[in-house]
């Protein structure tokens, strides 16, 4: 499919021309450069509208284009969408309702991205992290040896459809058909697909053992329906890393190499469910446990530990690490755990000259809700709460400083 008749899949809105970085534009609101299609005849079919708070790392930027949060801090999106952006929205709607805006720190292009070329990557960093949305990892290494044509793959965006209006966050599971000379995903077809206002959105893949890993960007196709192509991420993993300082990759290496770290767990077990809600936290609660799907898992990640009998407490003492500013560690062990109604102490320990803060969340309403900070100038924290029974997770946060600490929870013994 030549790139000249091939339609870049940002949102065909005036409101679209400063993301898109145009000047000028035709009558009808277009970019200069976009083909002229006929809207109504080129819509996404066989999609559908997803339920409150499914895939809720998948976002809006600006109205015209979709990303996806792959880490607390970074959304990833499309280099043809341009780097205009002040802020993303969470939600199942681009222009308002539930949900929430997040102002961006900075924005970019790979350079010499775009459709047809197989880097079609673009990044923007969050000016705050988003901890209450569960996140889905990049796939690399071997991970990607899934792509084999017919395979399942997941799409979301907030683009144009056959069953309602623009704007509205939809899902729609087709299959990965091969890649092109350029190393883009063909994806779709059969009255499957993407469509304008998608692009940057992901597409996903479940894997083998049933967690779920985002590969691809929505760049490019024809009429919507049948098909289009995807940049694969991992191709420009390393450029992202650096451009962002942050780690994207927390089980592989950027050559795709298994080198699973302490955050190489605790994944969204199932993003498409939906669950919780954004007043509290959007998922089902459901995390992954410690990633081995190239390799044995790393010995500080997974599920929480089987406690040590005890007459009315159980002590998990848990090691991890932080990057960075702005980085940070669900614990234990990237999981959570159950405990009946009594005192709940968390107890760290980090380094010196760095300001870590922690936190600790109960999952009530189907979602996740923090109940207790503590948020002193150093990097020693207490929270002691006196709580109900019910699901605990803690989150270690680093608000200066980087390096190793040490978090002793003492709970209550299950019933």
């Amino acid at each position: 499919m030549g790139l000249g008749s091939t339609v870049v899949r940002i949102a065909l809105v005036v409101t679209a021309l400063v993301a898109f970085g145009c000047d000028e534009a035709t009558p009808d609101g277009r970019p200069i450069g976009v083909p002229d299609v006929d809207v109504d005849a080129e819509r996404i079919y066989g999609g559908q509208e997803v339920v409150a708070c499914a895939w809720p790392s998948t976002v809006s930027l600006g109205g015209s284009c979709t990303g996806t949060l792959v880490h607390p801090e970074v959304v990833v999106y499309a280099a043809h969408c341009g780097a205009s952006y002040a802020n993303v929205r969470f939600g199942e709607y681009a222009f308002g309702g539930p949900g929430k805006v997040v102002p961006t720190q900075s924005c970019g292009t790979l350079p010499g991205g775009g459709p047809g070329n197989g880097k079609d990557l673009a990044y923007c960093v969050l000016d705050e992290p988003v901890t209450d949305v569960p996140i889905v990892p990049i796939a690399m290494g071997c991970e990607l040896d899934q792509l084999q044509p017919g395979t399942p793959v997941t799409m979301v965006g907030f683009g144009n459809a056959d069953n309602g209006p623009y704007g509205i966050k939809r899902e729609v599971t087709t299959v990965f058909s091969g890649y092109n000379a350029a190393g883009e995903a063909f994806i779709g077809g059969g009255g499957k697909d993407t469509c304008q206002g998608d692009s940057g959105g992901p597409a996903f893949i479940e894997l083998d053992d049933g967690s779920w890993r985002v590969f691809g960007v929505t760049s490019y196709g024809g009429a919507c329906g049948g098909g289009g192509y995807d940049t694969v991420i991992a191709k420009g993993i390393g450029w992202l890393e650096e451009e962002t300082g942050f780690d994207l990759t927390p089980c592989h290496d950027v050559d795709g190499t298994w080198n699973p770290g302490a955050d190489c767990g605790g994944f969204a077990a199932n993003p498409g469910d939906g669950g919780g809600s954004w007043g509290g936290s959007c998922g089902d609660g459901t995390l992954t446990g410690a990633a081995a799907t190239c390799g044995d898992p790393a010995a500080t990640a997974g599920p929480t530990p089987t406690p040590p009998p005890a007459a009315d407490e159980v002590v998990m003492v848990q090691h991890g690490a932080l990057a960075g500013p702005g980085t940070s560690k669900v614990e234990p062990a990237g999981g959570y755990y159950y405990a009946k109604a009594g005192t709940q102490l968390g107890v760290l320990q980090g380094p010196a000259n760095a300001d870590f803060d922690l936190y600790l969340y109960n999952h009530l309403g189907g979602g996740w809700v923090e109940v207790a900070r503590a948020t002193s100038g150093d990097a020693n924290e207490v929270i002691e709460l006196d709580a109900k029974g019910g699901h605990y997770a803690w989150v270690v946060y680093s608000y200066a400083g980087a390096g190793d600490y040490e978090l002793t929870l003492t709970v209550p013994k299950p019933e």
